[in-house]
């Protein structure tokens, strides 16, 4: 059986308390043996004790022999909670994910481990178990999201090898998180860039060109160079930028023409605003000293939405959500601006999107933007 927690081992095998934070109120449950379902006895301590060892005592003299026990006790060989944890991250090893993906999953599955105990049997995880740890994320609604989509997974792997009954995470309620970031308007993209014109570090503008005019994310715009190189993701060849999007571990690849433009720029005229004196193979690159960098050193996806913060509070951009823009919208407001020119079509395959469900997210405007209504 699963170990009792600190606050349960004076009551009766089967009973169980919880507090109740929002009433101050503490709740007991009794859980069936036979079942594993469970059972409310209100909030009457003696009453509930009283239950459940009545309860218990009709319960186990229904069992008259050990092979009726043997039916009511997990059985020696179920997998534990941590054992179906190693099988699940072994399994989503294979599929070729993003680092960043098996991280946060990794993350997850510790949540998991230590919330569910690791030695406990995976079949004697109950729907409450679940659901109390989810309930501690209420004020963290993504990571509540997160959490419980993984142990959705985490039970379709203990399913498919008949490690568990059924999929008690499934069975758990759904959040839908608040979107908190804003999107960025290009009245705002032109309030903020006018301010980072004016700023010592000249990249920080280019950047915010070169984002917009090639709808990519800030790890491909850091990694963007003059010409190819063996090492390199993302280069100018002929009259065309290759990239390799760095997210999709290089499988996603996109050659787009150098006269492509919007907002009266042209990718081939970014990069060549780019160029500089400074002997470099970086196209978005250090102009100056500045802490430990030295010019012509390549920028990283971290210090190019650093240097677009600092530009946006101060053109005092706030937001209309609670997390203001950052330098990743700038790849929404392209995808914008690109369907409204070219088509939904054409944005998609800028962006590098797979499906159009992905770049209608990025189209969404999140009420940053009027809609044009338009004769015709």
């Amino acid at each position: 059986m699963r170990p009792r927690k600190l606050g349960n081992k004076t009551l009766p095998i089967n009973l169980h308390r919880k507090l109740d934070k929002r009433t101050g109120k503490t709740y007991y449950t009794y859980r069936n043996p036979q079942t594993g379902t469970t059972h409310g006895l209100g909030t009457d301590a003696e009453a509930a004790v009283s239950d459940a060892c009545a309860l218990n005592s009709a319960i186990y003299a229904s069992i008259r022999s050990a092979a009726l026990l043997a039916i009511v006790t997990p059985k020696s060989e179920s997998k534990t909670v941590g054992q179906v944890i190693a099988s699940h991250l072994e399994y989503s090893n294979t599929l070729g994910l993003a680092k960043n993906t098996i991280r946060q999953k990794i993350i997850n599955c510790n949540k998991l481990k230590t919330a569910l105990t690791a030695d406990n049997p995976i079949r004697d995880v109950t729907v409450t178990d679940v659901a109390e740890l989810l309930d501690s994320y209420d004020d963290r609604p993504r990571m509540r999201q997160s959490l419980r989509t993984e142990a959705v997974e985490l039970w379709k792997t203990a399913l498919h090898n008949g490690w568990a009954p059924v999929n008690v995470a499934d069975m758990t309620r759904t959040n839908k998180a608040k979107v908190k970031r804003s999107r960025l308007s290009l009245e705002d993209f032109q309030k903020i860039y006018a301010v980072a014109l004016k700023l010592p570090n000249k990249w920080i503008a280019r950047s915010m060109e070169l984002a917009l005019v090639s709808a990519q994310r800030a790890s491909d715009i850091s990694a963007m160079e003059f010409k190819q190189l063996k090492s390199s993701t993302s280069w100018i060849e002929g009259n065309e930028l290759y990239v390799m999007q760095i997210k999709s571990q290089l499988k996603t690849k996109v050659r787009i023409p150098l006269d492509f433009g919007i907002n009266g720029w042209t990718i081939g005229g970014v990069i060549k605003s780019c160029q500089t004196s400074i002997i470099t193979r970086w196209i978005i690159h250090h102009n100056r000293y500045h802490g430990g960098a030295k010019p012509g050193m390549r920028i990283t996806a971290g210090a190019l939405s650093r240097g677009f913060s600092e530009a946006r509070e101060l053109a005092g951009i706030i937001g209309a959500s609670e997390t203001p823009p950052t330098f990743h919208e700038i790849r929404s407001l392209s995808i914008r601006l690109y369907k409204d020119k070219f088509g939904a079509e054409f944005a998609q395959a800028i962006a590098g999107h797979k499906n159009a469900k992905i770049s209608s997210l990025y189209a969404d405007a999140r009420g940053a933007e009027w809609v044009q209504i338009k004769a015709g």
